[in-house]
């Protein structure tokens, strides 16, 4: 298997290379053979997440006896490791067998996947020396190796060969056993959020929740975390515990919170309920005010006016369109000149739910805003409705606008579709601003993608608007990427000028 040609190993970055060079590490030449393996090695170990059927396809094909094998035996304990991983998704099964009783015997963070893997084999008696390995490697291996692998242990769940429950909850039970609960719990800060979410989600499961597994639940920083006791949780009889939930930071176990609360108990959370009306989700504005209306009798119309002349705020802002009517316009024109960028977008979105109309008219004035939220809600408000009058507008805009607006003209524009506004996009590539030229570029190439399924015909007012920005457009002085270098070139084929 010597080559004249060493192939460049260093530049090598992907898993499907390693195909390729395999061969390599059985040279002659021992520094080529080192090189290769060492690369294998690399290119193995730099991947923090592995699919079985992925990994197959990519690796089945390499060509390996069984007796080839010990071969590997030159390369240093690490080195070898890797190579076994490969040659343990190899097509022939006597060589997936020797692999994976080498891998048995070298159990690590590395291997550990591949040994799993194996359970899901197609020959039974791989299968069974995989299952043999598997249940002496959990007696040996720590507390936060295997929670740290608890991906591919959830990944034999999915396995259709194979019914692996047993094997899964033969895991899981060794990790989760009563003598362990209280040292994970002590070593938590640790863990990785999504190893946290599998211990809290598998000890509720198990209904291991004490007052300090819940407590460092309902503390941890990942909502979806906190989540886990709103839906798992029998809230009923612990009302301080809802209580808490109803005022956490995210609106996501806010609003799943409320939708928790017994219908007996809202009277004991009417004060909770009533701020509420004020969040700043529209959806769990829209929950408090249907519970609410379970137990009481509220004017909301008015309960919004009240609270923004005490406290304005986006909540109650955007809160009284949704329940008020046009006499409440003049309320909410006045945010629009607010000193408070929140204030002049929610008044502005607000405007919207009430006069449609008239709150696009302004969001075309605003669009040079200085505030960037400002301008993200006009670049919704706008669209809403496509008029071909509203291209000109923009146009005009973009021509006059600072670079934020400039970008976030591209992006009204790109949300109109037609042929003509692949001319915005060479516009925008010609800018000296790098954002606003990787923006136009990435809209171009969407409009290119896009353009091949447009069944209109092309104007010639089309045409000419977007060729005459292209003959002003020299691509020798950008510095574009080849795949845009070839869109603009294909311009003149797609308006017919070719």
């Amino acid at each position: 298997m010597a080559k004249n040609n060493r192939p460049g190993f260093e530049s090598m970055t992907e898993l499907s290379q390693i195909s390729v060079i395999f061969e390599w590490i059985f040279n002659p030449d021992p520094r080529i053979s080192h090189d290769c393996a060492e690369t294998i090695h690399r290119l193995l170990t730099s991947q923090k997440a592995f699919k079985n059927k992925s990994l197959y396809h990519t690796l089945r094909h390499i060509s390996l006896r069984k007796e080839d094998l010990h071969r590997f035996g030159a390369f240093k304990a690490d080195v070898q490791n890797s190579l076994f991983c490969v040659a343990s998704m190899n097509s022939n099964g006597y060589v997936r067998e020797e692999a994976l009783v080498h891998l048995i015997k070298s159990p690590g963070e590395e291997t550990f996947p591949f040994i799993l893997f194996r359970l899901a084999d197609w020959v039974p008696a791989i299968r069974q020396t995989a299952k043999n390995g598997i249940s002496e490697l959990i007696q040996q291996r720590e507390l936060q190796f295997l929670i740290r692998h608890h991906k591919i242990i959830d990944w034999l769940l999915k396995v259709e060969r194979e019914n692996l429950r047993d094997i899964h909850a033969e895991i899981t039970e060794s990790i989760f056993a009563d003598g362990n609960i209280e040292r994970i719990i002590r070593d938590i800060e640790a863990y990785e959020e999504r190893d946290r979410y599998f211990i809290f989600r598998n000890l509720i499961l198990r209904d291991k929740l004490d007052g300090q597994i819940l407590e460092k639940i309902l503390t941890d920083k990942n909502y979806l975390i906190r989540l886990l006791a709103v839906r798992n949780m029998d809230l009923v009889e612990r009302p301080e515990i809802l209580k808490r939930l109803l005022n956490d930071r995210s609106q996501k176990v806010r609003h799943y919170a409320i939708g928790k609360i017994p219908e007996p108990q809202l009277g004991k959370f009417r004060t909770e309920l009533c701020d509420m009306l004020f969040d700043n989700s529209t959806a769990i504005r829209t929950i408090s005010r249907a519970q609410l209306s379970k137990i009481s009798s509220i004017n909301y119309p008015e309960r919004y006016r009240e609270e923004i002349r005490k406290n304005p705020r986006p909540g109650n802002i955007i809160g009284l369109s949704e329940v008020g009517d046009k006499t409440d316009m003049n309320m909410l024109r006045a945010f629009l000149k607010s000193d408070s960028s929140k204030l002049r977008a929610a008044g502005l979105f607000a405007i919207s739910n009430l006069d449609y109309d008239t709150a696009k008219e302004q969001a075309f004035e605003l669009l040079n805003d200085s505030a960037i939220m400002v301008k993200w809600t006009c670049s919704h408000i706008i669209p809403k409705e496509r008029l071909f009058d509203d291209l000109p507008k923009l146009r005009s805009i973009y021509d006059r606008g600072t670079n934020d607006t400039k970008r976030f003209v591209l992006k009204i524009l790109s949300r109109y579709g037609g042929w003509d506004i692949a001319g915005d996009f060479l516009k925008g590539i010609k800018e000296t601003d790098e954002k606003i030229s990787q923006t136009a570029s990435a809209f171009l190439n969407g409009w290119y993608n896009y353009s091949v399924r447009l069944g209109t015909a092309q104007k010639e007012t089309d045409k000419e608007y977007v060729m005459g920005i292209y003959r002003d457009l020299n691509t020798e002085t950008l510095s574009l990427s080849n795949d845009i270098k070839k869109i603009i070139d294909e311009i003149p084929f797609i308006f017919g000028q070719k």
